[in-house]
């Protein structure tokens, strides 16, 4: 699988893409590897330059060390949220009559928090205002990543039901999002 026609699914609005992507279905571990593993590593990254940089002037009562241990149970949480991910989204398609196999649900699992983990370089920057707006945009092209994922990964033509697995899978997303971001911001808590 080729992750440089990645920024085509989101901000180019054709299906030629997506059906490439849907025709080529890559394993799971493929995915996993080139996929999942490269990208899932940048925010906890961003989070130990963060913590280590600004998080020293922002939380001095917190330890470079806090930060470290914040960064690595953020990207095992990462890693095992992609195939909860998947998990939910066959349940949800499956819940609504559509068949999907395992691997194209991973598939869209893999692919739609690509936006978010790419708005976590945000972090180089100690701008609130900047790190807020990218991870607005990060959020909003994951969620156009599902809608687009629901109608061409999983197959579904149904515009109605699309949207509502797509709405679905959305909601449980920003759940999870959630979630790790305050497993990330632990040592900031505390």
């Amino acid at each position: 699988m080729n992750i440089l026609p990645l920024h085509k699914l989101l901000f180019i609005p054709s299906h030629k893409e997506w059906d490439a992507l849907a025709r080529t279905q890559p394993s799971v571990l493929r995915l996993f590897f080139l996929l999942v593993l490269p990208f899932s590593l940048i925010p906890p990254l961003m989070i130990e330059y963060a913590g280590h940089h600004y998080g020293a002037m922002l939380y001095p009562h917190v330890s470079g060390q806090a930060w470290s241990v914040a960064a690595l149970f953020f990207l095992l949480a990462e890693l095992a949220t992609v195939p909860l991910m998947a998990w939910g989204i066959r349940s949800v398609a499956r819940s609504k009559g559509i068949a999907c196999p395992y691997k194209d649900a991973f598939t869209l699992a893999a692919i739609a928090p690509v936006p978010l983990w790419l708005s976590s370089l945000v972090l180089f920057s100690d701008q609130p205002a900047l790190i807020a707006a990218m991870v607005v945009l990060g959020v909003a092209g994951s969620v156009v990543m599902i809608f687009r994922g629901v109608a061409h990964i999983l197959q579904v033509k149904e515009g109605l039901i699309a949207f509502e697995i797509a709405y679905i899978v959305t909601a449980l997303g920003l759940i999870a999002w959630a979630s790790l971001v305050m497993l990330g911001l632990i040592p900031a808590l505390a």
